[in-house]
């Protein structure tokens, strides 16, 4: 009897020992699997879950849209005629709404900075049409993709935008990622007393930037308030590290008018 438990407890062991062993050589696979699987599994961005949207064009009503608490609504582009030598404001995106329990930002898209007088004007004359029809008007933004190696003379000319802009309302720019390598203090001074915040897209298209986190990373060093720009259905995972800083203000999602995974 005693012989035959000890023949049991060696044979429970062997098996034991060669578990560990099968075990420890299925790692490196099996761990691979759970990446690929990780990086399939890497979430997209729900509409459903963000309450601030870009609306570049006609999107039709959803849910999320209804209770949404911001609004950033195109409302025209700064293009420059050859022809004529001079900058032209060209009305784009919806009409007038009523949204008075939704903030909203009107978004001029720029394609230079030789902005006129009268091109100002046209703008004050959109925002004041939207406050008029009962609109909680939280400012003018400026999409602009300025080169980062220009970036000083684009804050110079929000400076200008600054001064002629009503005091009642604020400045917002949208931000490519690669403006986080930005180092110049006087430029970053200029962009701190001008603008009320930046939103950084991470997106190109309908597509997510690959490496986004290697520019979020360093987006705090900037020093100014700024919110993430996410596109429908891309893919996202935000950075550990935007819970804790006190710079970032939250997300607006760019609508597409078609579903599309990225």
């Amino acid at each position: 009897m005693l012989l035959q438990l000890i023949r049991r407890i060696n044979t429970l062991g062997l098996l034991f020992i060669l578990s560990i062993v099968l075990c420890s050589a299925c790692s490196p696979a099996q761990s691979q699997h759970v990446q690929e699987n990780h990086a399939k599994a890497q979430p997209h961005v729900d509409a459903a879950h963000y309450s601030s949207f870009w609306i570049w064009g006609n999107i039709s009503s959803s849910s999320y849209l209804q209770k949404a608490s911001e609004l950033y609504i195109l409302q025209g582009e700064m293009n420059w005629s050859s022809a004529l030598k001079r900058s032209e404001f060209i009305p784009q995106g919806i009409q007038v709404l009523n949204k008075p329990q939704q903030k909203i930002w009107l978004v001029i898209r720029s394609h230079h900075l030789n902005w006129s007088d009268e091109n100002i004007r046209h703008v004050l004359q959109r925002l004041a049409r939207w406050e008029k029809n009962g609109n909680q008007i939280q400012g003018l933004q400026i999409d602009f993709d300025a080169k980062t190696q220009n970036i000083h003379l684009y804050a110079v000319f929000l400076e200008k935008i600054r001064k002629q802009l009503p005091k009642k309302y604020r400045l917002s720019i949208t931000g490519l990622m690669d403006w986080t390598n930005v180092e110049d203090q006087q430029t970053l001074k200029l962009l701190a007393q001008n603008i009320d915040e930046i939103a950084i897209q991470t997106y190109q298209g309908s597509h997510t930037i690959k490496n986004y986190t290697l520019y979020l990373n360093k987006v705090s060093k900037l020093k100014l308030p700024y919110k993430i720009g996410l596109v429908q259905n891309g893919l996202w995972q935000a950075p550990t590290h935007l819970a804790q800083d006190p710079y970032f203000k939250g997300y607006v999602v760019f609508l597409l008018r078609s579903e599309k995974h990225n």
